[in-house]
């Protein structure tokens, strides 16, 4: 099923479940790259745990499970990957 066979309930709640966490994870990063000078690393991984656990909570308050675990993932991965430019972007200071 191609995204746009999905209804458009579900683009909507994908989006509206995902790009927070997205946002978090980018907001976190930055307030990590301009903020900390010492242990960076990790509130690196506290930003990425407090990603995961709002995307299961907002998954939680849209009680809908169909496409549950693919919104989980995107997130999930979506966080991760900022996580990870951040973590090579603190490597080279």
């Amino acid at each position: 099923m191609s995204e746009t066979d999905q209804p458009l309930d579900q683009r909507r709640l994908r989006l509206t479940s995902v790009l927070p966490v997205w946002l978090l994870a980018v907001v976190g990063a930055v307030l990590v790259l301009t903020l900390t000078r010492k242990d960076s690393f990790a509130w690196l991984l506290l930003v990425f745990v407090l990603c995961v656990l709002v995307s299961f909570v907002l998954q939680l308050i849209t009680a809908t499970k169909d496409g549950l675990v693919e919104r989980i993932s995107i997130a999930s991965s979506g966080a991760f990957v900022v996580v990870l430019v951040t973590a090579v972007v603190l490597l080279a200071r």
